[in-house]
Parts: C-alpha cells; structure tokens; sequence
C-alpha cells in the first residue's frame, strides 16, 4: 500500500509541473532522529558490504593525475543515509576549500527558481519568461519552461561546437566579446533558429538568461550585492550552504557556469534533491519541482535531459554521451566542465560529490560516470 502511495504521488507531482505520468524512483525520506546537515554533516560508516569496494574506488580516483584517465580529483564526499560515509582531498584542497561549478551552476539556478517561487515570487512556468529581448520578438514570448528545460532554441553550439578557442561559442560568451555583457553578446550571436519548446540545445546563455530573469522577478536586476542576499535568504542560508556566485559587469548573475561552493556545501545541496526540495520540515523547493528536474523534457532529440539537471533513460541508446548509460538508471546528476559532478541516487540514499581537473576531450566523461556508477552499484538498494 505504501509504494501504491508514493507512486500516486510521484504521479501527481509531475503532473502539477506538466512533466507527464512517468514512473521515478521515489525520493527516499529522512531517516528518522538524523538532523538535517545545515551546520555540518554528521559522520557514519560505509555498509560493511560496500566497504571494500567503496574504498578501493575511492582511491582509485585520488590515485590519478590530470594526465590520466578521468583526471585529477580535488575533492570527493559520499553521503549515505543523510550521513557522511567517505571523503578525501587533493593536495591543497580542504572541507572548507571552494571549488568552482563550472556548469553544475545550471542545477543550482533551476533550484533558485523554485526557491523564489516556493518564496512568493510570481513565477508561473508557462508564462513568458522576463527577458531582455525586444517586447514583440518571439523570443520574449518563451515561457520559463522552455528556457529551464534548455529548448528555448538559440542557435547555440557548446558541446558540439568548434574546439577552436577563437570560433568556440562558450569560450566568447564567457571570456570573448561576451564577458561584460553576457546577456547582450547572446542576442547578437545566438538567433533563434527552432521553435521554442521543439528541441534541445546544452546551453550555457540559456541559464545567464534564466539568472538574469530570476533578478527581474526577485527586484535585485543588476545589483550584484543585493541579488546575493536574496539567493542565501530563499535558499543558500537555509540549507547552509556558503556560496558565491559570479556576475559580469551589468550585474546580470551569470547562472549557467559559475558558482563557488565546498564539496561538502555542494553535497548539501544534492541532498536537497534527494529529499524532495524538503529541508528540516520546510518546503524550500515546490513539490514536484525535483521531478520536474529529473523528468525528460519535451524535445524529442534528447533523453538525457531534464530540467537543469542530466538524467539517465531507462533505456539506450543515449542521444548523447554526456551521460551514464548503466545501471542503476534512476540516477541523475548536476555536471561541470573539467569534471565537476553531483550526482544523486534515490535507489540507493546517495550523494556522490567529486570536484577535479580533467580534460574533456576523449574517454574522460564516459569513465567519470562510469564510476560514480560504480560507487551507486556498491551500495545495497533502498528498502
């Protein structure tokens, strides 16, 4: 009757942010007398029939240098149960060292954006979406579903662009004529070539148009220092997570690449997801929104995909390599250049953390799922 419920459940949820009656995994709850880690993670042990394997996949990753395979890990923390159960560091690195996101800042704004919502903030999915394009272009009537999902369709070219630095998309938005002006340079560069709503493009400007519309509905557009206090007031203060998020010199909050945060901070924030937007009996994210995050889009080229967060499909084959295409399925995970991931497991209670230097050319990204896979299969299976 239980698992009747939780899937009656799940099922409404995802209908309530327009995901479709898809089957997920349940999201597990909060073992009961653990304290939420606001103020710092409670220790535990790894299962003694994990135990061995974890470990040895633990230093696995901490053996390897930025030359080998999977490259360079800087900081590493699993949580099981809602406890720290294995964590280890570079050379250099701590607990309390901030790393940066890369594009885990994605995951990070979507959570932003329920979070203002859940806050009060007028923000309904289907409506356009607060931009700077001109009132009667058709990219002003994009909803904030499109823009979330990533299918807002900007004739934009990240992962599959030129490897050219002079030509690269993201390398001039981020640090060529885009860098003091994000939001102006992807208007000029990236016109819409799709229907919104009909295809998928991994795209860094959509998140940047995202953070800058989260300013607008927040009251903080352009202010740097005032858009940082509203994000720890709607979510960072309340998981106690301490971040610092980047701006360019509009003050536009640039939320698809660039968020500071510790492994253990970063893990709280995938345990966030974990436990369903819920935080020590507070709803900080809407219910639904962490299956909004974890369901497929509407696009038809992608199963890999959700909103802001990658999700792996129950079956292959994968529209793209930027994924794991193993078991256990009901996986999904935040992802950043050179190697950064959350990775979170409802199957199996866990959050897997790594932050590194890799290069993202060749086998790299498939052997870093492949063992964050790895690390989920050694655990024993929710009961």
């Amino acid at each position: 009757m239980k698992a009747k419920i939780l899937g009656g459940l799940v099922a409404a949820a995802l209908l309530a942010f327009g995901a479709g009656a898809q089957s997920l995994t349940p999201l597990p709850a909060q073992p009961e007398g653990l304290a939420y880690p606001t103020s710092g993670w409670q220790t535990g042990e790894l299962p003694p029939d994990s135990k061995a394997a974890v470990e040895a996949l633990v230093a696995e990753a901490m053996g390897k240098s930025v030359k080998d395979m999977m490259g360079e890990t800087r900081g590493l923390v699993i949580i099981w149960r809602g406890r720290l159960v294995a964590e280890a560091y570079g050379k250099n690195f701590t607990p309390q060292t901030r790393q940066i996101s890369w594009s885990m800042a994605k995951s990070v704004t979507q959570a932003l954006v329920g979070a203002a919502r859940q806050a009060g903030a007028d923000i309904e999915l289907d409506s356009p979406m607060p931009t700077l394009y001109p009132a009667d272009s058709k990219a002003a009537a994009i909803t904030w579903r499109q823009w979330l999902n990533a299918v807002d369709g900007m004739d934009y070219h990240e992962l599959d662009g030129d490897p050219n630095p002079i030509k690269s998309d993201v390398v001039q938005l981020m640090y060529g004529d885009g860098r003091f002006d994000a939001l102006g340079y992807a208007m000029r560069a990236f016109p819409l070539v799709h229907a919104p709503g009909t295809f998928w493009t991994y795209s860094t400007p959509t998140f940047h148009n995202i953070g800058y519309a989260l300013q607008v509905t927040l009251g903080t557009e352009g202010n740097a220092e005032d858009s940082k206090a509203a994000f720890d007031r709607i979510l960072f203060d309340r998981i106690g997570m301490d971040t610092v998020a980047e701006f360019d010199s509009k003050g536009t909050y640039l939320g698809g690449s660039l968020i500071w945060a510790s492994a253990r901070d970063f893990a709280k924030f995938g345990y966030l997801y974990l436990r369903d937007g819920v935080w020590d009996g507070q709803q900080i994210l809407p219910e639904g929104w962490v299956d909004f995050a974890r369901a497929p889009g509407p696009a038809a080229n992608t199963n890999v995909y959700g909103a802001g967060w990658w999700i792996i499909p129950a079956k292959g084959p994968l529209t793209h390599r930027q994924n794991a295409d193993s078991d256990p399925r009901d996986a999904f995970h935040a992802g950043g250049h050179e190697g950064q991931t959350i990775w979170v497991v409802p199957s199996r209670d866990l959050v897997i953390v790594r932050l590194g230097l890799m290069p993202n050319e060749g086998e790299n990204w498939p052997a870093l799922y492949e063992w964050n896979q790895r690390i989920a299969r050694a655990f024993p299976e929710v009961q």
